[in-house]
């Protein structure tokens, strides 16, 4: 079985420019590669023992397979290893900045600000889910009439929504399509506004000689290139977790 192993960053597939997530955000601000080379493996068993030769080829093919979503192989001069894209999640759009929600695509647009969690919502109409908040966008699905829909994100500067449903990020949709949920209307809502930041998850392994280590995790990419995320903060358990106490 794979190891819990993660760490940081976002955007991939999107035309995505690099963007600055300030204060907004924890992605940015950390580096766990401890200078210009990035450890692929770091928090492996065996991250120890690679040589340059291995991290430079690990590294070449994590970046592949982040970016075309195709396994890739590698070989250095001491280790051999595969790297495994698997399904993608966005970054900071919770109060905790490193947790994810997972998405249904990679191609999202994410270069606008959002006004995160502002709680749940109702289609009025059968509607256009799309990759982009524009008409221009893709559609990457319809969702009928009715549906219940958590509002991720509201774009700060187009009446257009980032939605969730069934915990898994959708798509835009144009704001006059919603209505709050019934029940809900009073309720205060709306978080920091931030940039989201799209994630993939990955497993991987590594093999020197006899030995034989793997493990999983997400990497995103802000814009700055493909990093480890940080360990997603574990749900709350108790009622006095859940009121912050």
């Amino acid at each position: 079985m794979f190891r819990g192993f993660i760490q940081k960053t976002a955007p991939l597939f999107t035309l995505l420019g690099v963007f600055t997530l300030g204060a907004c955000s924890t992605l940015s601000s950390m580096d766990p590669f401890g200078g210009d080379d990035i450890n692929y493996a770091k928090g492996a068993d065996l991250s120890s023992q690679l040589s340059r030769a291995d991290h430079d080829a690990l590294a070449y093919a994590f970046v592949q397979a982040m970016n075309t979503g195709k396994p890739q192989g590698w070989r250095g001069s001491s280790a051999r290893g595969v790297v495994e894209p698997e399904s993608y999640a966005i970054a900071n759009l919770k109060g905790n900045p490193d947790a994810r929600i997972d998405a249904s695509r990679g191609d999202f647009e994410l270069t606008h600000m959002v006004e995160t969690e502002m709680g749940l919502y109702v289609l009025t109409r059968n509607s256009n889910i799309r990759t982009a908040p524009s008409t221009k966008g893709k559609i990457a699905e319809v969702l009928p009439s009715g549906s219940g829909v958590d509002v991720v994100g509201r774009v700060t500067d187009k009446n257009w929504m980032l939605i969730a449903a069934n915990d898994t990020v959708r798509g835009y949709v144009f704001g006059d399509l919603l209505i709050k949920a019934p029940g809900s209307e009073l309720e205060l809502a709306g978080g920091p506004v931030r940039m989201p930041v799209l994630c993939r998850k990955f497993s991987q392994r590594i093999n020197i000689y006899s030995e034989r280590t793997e493990w999983s995790g997400a990497a995103c990419n802000d814009g700055t290139g493909w990093r480890l995320a940080p360990p997603e903060p574990e749900a709350p358990t108790t009622d006095d977790e859940l009121l912050g106490l």
